[in-house]
Parts: C-alpha cells; structure tokens; sequence
C-alpha cells in the first residue's frame, strides 16, 4: 500500500460534485428497479407511473426553493447533504415494508415525494 504522505485529498468541491452524482445516479436507477418491483408485486403499471412522476414532480417544484434556502442560509451545505442523503435512504428503503398484493399505495407516494425534495438539497 502507498504511505499516507503520498496520498492526496480531494478538494471538498470535488467531493461535493462527486457524492452529488453518484446520490443523483442512484436515485434515478433505482426507480427502474423499484418499478419492476412493485410491479411483480401486483401493483398496476398505472400506479408505478405515478409513484416515479411524484418524484420528478416534487424535485421540480422544490429545487428553487431550495436552491434559495441553501444559498441564503448560513448553515453548512454538507449537513444539508447529509440530511438529504439519509432522507433518501430512508424514503428509498421504504418500499420493504410493501406486501404482496396490497393495494395501499399511500406509503411509497409519500416516501416519493420525500425523496424528490430530499433529491432537490442533494443538487
């Protein structure tokens, strides 16, 4: 292994810039596995559509809003970044707690919408 004098550090903007990709990557395919999933769950395609387009649409709405909050704000981004990333985890592991055959679909709308204004602090 390289001694520890010879490996150099990211810039914090690189970092940023790099964990927000990856964050955004993994947010946008999962939702294709997360679809199939339901799907071979019993979910209609109709429902499926309109768990994902909640997440479009509530990042749309938001990313104004918070693009200004963090601008404005004299709080570190990064615990924004932080915030956002465990919100989206959370809001992503959400769809383990969807049965076989159950037609509720009020959770994983909700979890949704978190995630797509979580996805709006992320970037």
């Amino acid at each position: 292994m390289w001694p520890a004098s010879t490996i150099r550090m990211l810039s914090p903007t690189i970092a940023f810039i790099l964990v927000s990709f990856s964050l955004g990557e993994l947010g946008d395919g999962l939702n294709i596995f997360q679809g199939i999933y339901l799907v071979t769950l019993g979910w209609n395609e109709g429902a499926v559509g309109t768990a994902l387009s909640l997440m479009g649409l509530t990042a749309l709405i938001v990313q104004t809003f918070a693009g200004d909050i963090i601008d404005k704000t004299a709080i570190d981004r990064r615990k924004f970044l932080s915030v956002a990333s465990i919100a989206t985890a959370l809001s992503a592991s959400m769809i383990f707690f969807v049965q076989p055959g159950n037609n509720q679909h009020g959770l994983i709308f909700v979890s949704k919408i978190i995630e797509g204004v979580s996805s709006s602090f992320i970037g």
